[in-house]
């Protein structure tokens, strides 16, 4: 009987070690999955920053193409071309310097 009493301990013990172990187990691969998520979520966040990037650097583009739009047509009025100018002689415009000289 003494021998089936120290059987059925080992019995506890190897099952309770094995428990201890799969819950250490258990409890290292839910550290693994938590740290592999937040690596995911901070090459998602790498993505989206790179994305974003991208994109201000395609709007500040736009903007400048549209300041120097706005910057052409602003001297364009100031100082009108040659072209013009000569188009107002042609037609008799009395608005320009040139026609000063046929005056």
């Amino acid at each position: 009987m003494v021998s089936a009493v120290s059987g059925s301990s080992q019995a506890t013990q190897i099952s309770s070690s094995s428990s201890s172990n799969n819950a250490s187990q258990e409890a290292a691969l839910e550290k693994q999955i938590q740290a592999k998520e937040e690596e995911a979520k901070t090459v998602e966040d790498q993505i989206q920053a790179t994305k974003l990037q991208q994109e201000i650097a395609a709007l500040k583009a736009k903007l400048a193409a549209l300041k120097a739009a706005d910057k052409a047509a602003q001297q364009e009025q100031s100082h009108p071309s040659t072209a013009a100018a000569r188009q107002a002689e042609f037609d008799g415009d009395t608005k320009t310097t040139s026609n000063e000289f046929w005056m």
